[in-house]
């Protein structure tokens, strides 16, 4: 499947690596962008621009002074360089997860933090490896990644029945719209993959689960949407607690339904 760059993005991302690679030459390995751009379902008012940079050597002080200002110079010449998000991982850490390598620098609500853990796990690298894009870079293949299937349906498992099950003990959280788009558009994403062995855009997933779900949860999955497309600022529901039970409601029985269904934990 050869997927369209929107041109604006496309822009940016060549800004970028052009920098990138005039300032750093041979450290860089590549810049690669994938999930909602890569998928083909890159929205422009709520989508990211996810990216991994593989580089071949770490950053020094200096180094990581002229990585900021190359961020800061494409968030003043383009627009959509806000909605970048992303890490930088070295070439032997590539395929690996936030429990095997040590932080590492990224890139997130235009900052460049250092260090710390970001989005490296199991779906991240699968992605990358299926629909992962190189920016005038080697090809995806060249990363040799080793990652199946089955890594991640692993991780959906620690997602669902760690995270969420966590998430869950604290009952005031859903009561805010980011968490109700979330959570509710992350397990209808997750319900999908597990249904359809693969992934998708979180809008897509949820128009999915829509048609199979119970029909008391239809409502507030259409309540998400509304949140994230901004369709309209009037909420679904005249009372908020009453959307924080639906809410919860839905995470439980999703992670019910996907242990019972697919012999989970």
């Amino acid at each position: 499947m050869t997927v369209l760059i929107p041109q604006k993005v496309e822009q940016v991302l060549f800004a970028y690596e052009n920098e990138l690679k005039c300032t750093f030459n041979n450290k860089i390995f590549g810049v690669y962008i994938y999930n909602s751009v890569a998928l083909g379902n890159f929205d422009e008012n709520k989508s990211d621009i996810d990216f991994i940079t593989i580089i071949n050597e770490d950053f020094n002080e200096v180094e990581l002074k002229k990585i900021k200002l190359i961020h800061q110079k494409l968030l003043n010449a383009h627009k959509y360089a806000s909605k970048m998000e992303g890490m930088y991982i070295r070439t032997d850490r590539v395929g690996k997860g936030n429990d095997e390598i040590s932080p590492y620098l990224y890139f997130s609500d235009k900052k460049l933090h250092e260090y710390g853990y970001y989005d490296i796990n199991s779906v991240t690298w699968w992605t990358l490896k299926n629909y992962g894009i190189p920016i005038k870079s080697p090809d995806v293949s060249n990363l040799k990644l080793n990652i199946q299937w089955n890594d991640v349906i692993t991780n959906m498992n620690h997602n669902l029945n760690y995270y969420w099950k966590r998430k869950l003990e604290n009952k005031l959280i859903f009561m805010t719209d980011n968490w109700i788009e979330f959570s509710i558009l992350t397990l209808c994403r997750i319900l999908y993959t597990f249904e359809n062995n693969k992934i998708t855009s979180k809008t897509e997933a949820a128009e999915f689960a829509a048609k199979i779900v119970n029909e008391k949860y239809k409502k507030i999955i259409s309540e998400a949407l509304r949140i994230r497309t901004e369709t309209s600022k009037k909420s679904l529901y005249t009372f908020r607690v009453t959307r924080l039970r639906d809410t919860r409601s839905f995470i439980e029985d999703i992670i019910s339904y996907c242990n019972d269904k697919y012999n989970l934990i």
